[in-house]
């Protein structure tokens, strides 16, 4: 029967390769011991050069070949390795692959040492190589290079089932509960005279069992009507399991296990529709990259990206931006309700017709080995942005379809009137600049009504740091919520995902110029920005609120600080000044009148104090309060309004120009105090169910807490991120805090990246990873003025 082996520690690395190098003799000097996923070369935070990472280096593994009964043979398998590499066995040629994204295995069977030591030797080639996508013209993003995923040596059969692929379909009866499913399996070799035996099952329970007779040939599909089932929903994803055993002579000779989810969808002329309901897509693009390391982090924490999007931005779909993504992401994808758009590698340059030809088998290799994930609702059959190509994207729609039958391609594509061959108009929309509206018409850009969905948006257009000024930050966020605001007043539209989740590195035609694109709505440790609580805020499930200010004068020109934009969910917000109630205030349908959340807009910190506690007739204060209220929108450039109210009341209510300064100091500038604290009662059905404090704060508070408490060293090394910051006494991230951080640890951890750190815009994150010792770790964190503070992780 069939087995699967990790094979991920202990490897021989050495960053460079000698052809003269015998590939079975004693290890020479210059080697060190690593565990995958691995990177060829550890880079700093910012401000290095691509060149780095970027030569041929050398992987050697040595192993006992495991027992291998009669008709079995044995292979390894690379989930991913950058960019490209060649492979051998006890010194005999395995084979070659080209692509950094796509699994790939080789059989070992023939070159196998049964009873001695096997040596694999693998040189990988991390340059960028024009003929292999995404390379052969500039890229924003960076490849990285090394064996940055997990290895595993896996025995099967020779009479294999190949390949098992999972469909649910709508029955006829159209029930909730009931669902045709649709199997298809290719196997190994043909087989005749056997029969296979299926095996649905919920949590590891049985459910029904089903028998197909007769299996002949290389291939086979199957049909059955699935009943009692429960649906993969965005909040309820139930997930299946489907048993397939193989079964010759009376003999089981392989049995393969594949996990799926019951839905159907479709985009329509009208939108996205899952499970017959109706669903405006609302996501983010995501790279799958990480400070120091690039692609080379363990499943932990690929799978903690996809609990952020969903349960931390409530996003309900993510582009997997522009490449295939891991096993693992995609697995929590399906945990937690995530809606996937995959697509092939490739950046706007479509190459030779070796690039073509290693696109088309990228496509196959993407769909082939993603095929059952529940949360991929589409499949991505164009290189990003790419001018068209008839012949070429002709080909991969029809080569997708032909792979999978029950998903539409889209093609992603950034110019209006673009040939549309796949089933979806997929756009990158970068139309809003701030003051227009949010997004073209669909049907202006698609040339028709036909199924439309926005792919990117934002990014490049108002790249913000989250050390930028407070009104950088805001205005980033703004621009968000009008583009999401625009995706939900055309029907057309089945949604749009943001360009994107978190800042990555890029290349030097790029970005700040510190090789980073500071794209993201959260930076490159998932800190949120702004912009993140614009997304957060969307969901019916957690409350949500965040003043995306710290109330702080100073930090605007001439103090004249703009109303407050409070993200948020709640029905309204009550605002206090110094414990003092201020007034009540309500969702901006006015200016956002289709996003389920707008936000609060707090425009008016006076109300009617000034008449409460000033000795002036209620229509005089109402006439201070408006020259205020000008000032801090306007400063000392005032409208003629304003300038004529402050006229009239110098001249017929003798409150001149320094007494409006004095109450403005008062009511508003905090001027000759400590200054003023704010609080902002968040309800929902009149009842509180969230608030935040800003203003003003004492000592601020070193904030330590990692993310998993419990590690597990198994397949390979597991990891989990430390998220470090110095916060005010309300609780609030302080943007502008630039400490040094040093981060220590027992034996039982390693730091991933330097072990002193600054903090970036206030808070920064520390990945560490487990060794291979069990027991207790313990992280200790010390930052000058503050006491060490430390996390107590157990690994498993």
């Amino acid at each position: 029967m069939r087995q699967t082996l990790p094979l991920n520690f202990a490897w021989l690395f050495k960053p460079s390769h000698d052809p003269a190098e015998n590939p079975v003799g004693s290890v020479e000097s210059g080697y060190e011991q690593v565990d995958l996923p691995h990177t060829n070369k550890i880079l700093p935070f910012s401000h290095f050069d691509e060149a780095d990472y970027q030569f041929t280096s050398t992987y050697v593994k040595t192993f006992e070949a495991p027992n291998l009964e009669a008709g079995h043979r044995l292979f390894v398998r690379f989930a991913g390795v950058a960019v490209s590499c060649d492979a051998s066995l006890n010194g005999v040629a395995l084979g070659r692959h080209e692509g950094a994204y796509t699994p790939f295995e080789f059989d070992l069977t023939p070159h196998l040492i049964s009873d001695g030591t096997n040596r694999l030797h693998v040189v990988v080639d991390s340059t960028e190589q024009k003929d292999v996508p995404p390379f052969g013209n500039v890229v924003d993003y960076l490849v990285y290079g090394g064996i940055y995923r997990e290895v595993t040596l896996e025995i099967r059969p020779e009479s294999a089932i190949e390949t098992c692929f999972v469909r649910t379909f709508e029955h006829a009866v159209a029930a909730e509960s009931e669902m045709i499913l649709d199997i298809s399996c290719t196997f190994a070799k043909p087989v005749a005279d056997a029969h296979l035996r299926f095996d649905l099952m919920k949590d590891g329970v049985s459910v029904r069992h089903y028998e197909k007779t007769d299996v002949q040939g290389e291939t086979i599909r199957v049909q059955a009507v699935a009943q009692d089932i429960q649906r993969w929903d965005l909040d309820h994803p139930n997930l299946y399991e489907l048993a397939v055993e193989l079964v010759v002579g009376g003999i089981t000779v392989d049995r393969v296990v594949r996990r799926f989810g019951f839905r159907s969808f479709a985009f329509t002329e009208e939108g996205f529709v899952l499970n017959n309901r109706k669903v405006k897509l609302i996501g983010l693009n995501r790279h799958q990259s990480y400070p120091y390391v690039g692609y080379a982090m363990p499943a932990r924490i690929q799978k903690k990206d996809a609990a952020i999007l969903k349960n931390e931005l409530f996003v309900n779909i993510v582009r997997t931006s522009h490449y295939m993504q891991s096993d693992a992401f995609l697995d929590a994808c399906d945990q937690v309700g995530l809606l996937v758009f995959e697509e092939i590698p490739g950046w706007q340059h479509i190459g030779d017709d070796h690039f073509k030809q290693l696109s088309m088998q990228n496509l196959k290799d993407m769909i082939t080995h993603h095929f059952n994930h529940p949360s991929i609702v589409m499949w991505g059959v164009r290189i990003n942005e790419s001018p068209d190509n008839h012949a070429f994207y002709l080909a991969t729609n029809e080569l997708a379809r032909t792979l999978d039958d029950s998903r539409p391609t889209g093609g992603v594509r950034n110019f209006a009137g673009s040939e549309l061959l796949e089933d979806v108009y997929t756009y990158n929309d970068f139309h809003h600049s701030g003051a227009n509206e949010g997004l073209d018409k669909p049907v202006s850009i698609a040339k028709g009504i036909v199924p439309y969905l926005v792919t990117e948006h934002n990014g490049h257009m108002f790249p913000t740091k989250k050390y930028d000024n407070e009104a950088r930050r805001a205005e980033q966020a703004r621009r968000h919520l009008t583009v999401l605001d625009s995706a939900f007043g055309f029907g057309q539209c089945s949604g749009a995902i943001g360009w994107c989740f978190a800042d990555y590195n890029t290349h030097v035609e790029f970005g700040s110029g510190d090789r980073i694109c500071h794209h993201g709505v959260m930076d490159m440790f998932r800190l949120p920005k702004h912009a993140a609580y614009v997304y957060a805020s969307q969901n019916d499930k957690v409350p949500v609120l965040h003043a995306a200010t710290n109330m702080v004068m100073g930090e605007y020109p001439g103090t004249s600080i703009p109303p407050t934009e409070i993200y948020t969910n709640c029905d309204y917000v009550k605002v206090y000044k110094n414990g003092e109630y201020i007034d009540q205030f309500y969702p901006d349908w006015v200016t956002y009148g289709n996003i389920p959340h707008p936000p609060v807009v707090v425009d008016d910190y006076i109300a009617d104090r000034i008449a409460k506690h000033e000795p002036y007739s209620p229509k005089v204060a109402a006439m201070i309060k408006e020259v205020l209220l000008a000032y801090t929108k306007h400063g000392i450039n005032l409208t003629p309004k304003a300038k004529l109210t402050v006229a009239k009341l110098a001249l017929f209510h003798h409150v001149s120009v320094k007494d409006l300064m004095i109450l403005f100091g008062k009511y508003i500038g905090d001027w000759g105090t400590k200054g003023s604290v704010y609080r902002y009662d968040g309800y929902m059905q009149d009842e509180l169910v969230v608030s935040q404090t800003l203003g003003a704060s004492g000592n601020p508070v070193l904030y330590v807490k990692a993310d998993d408490v419990t590690l597990s060293h198994g397949g390979t090394y597991d990891a989990t991120r430390i998220v470090v910051g110095l916060k005010d006494v309300h609780g609030n991230d302080l943007p502008y805090a630039q400490l040094a951080i040093t981060v220590e640890t027992t034996d039982e951890l390693q730091v991933i990246g330097p072990k002193v750190q600054p903090l970036i815009g206030g808070s920064i994150g520390v990945y560490v990873r487990t060794t291979g010792t069990k027991g207790q770790g313990v992280v200790t964190i010390a930052a000058n003025g503050f006491g060490p503070q430390t996390v107590t992780i157990r690994i498993e």
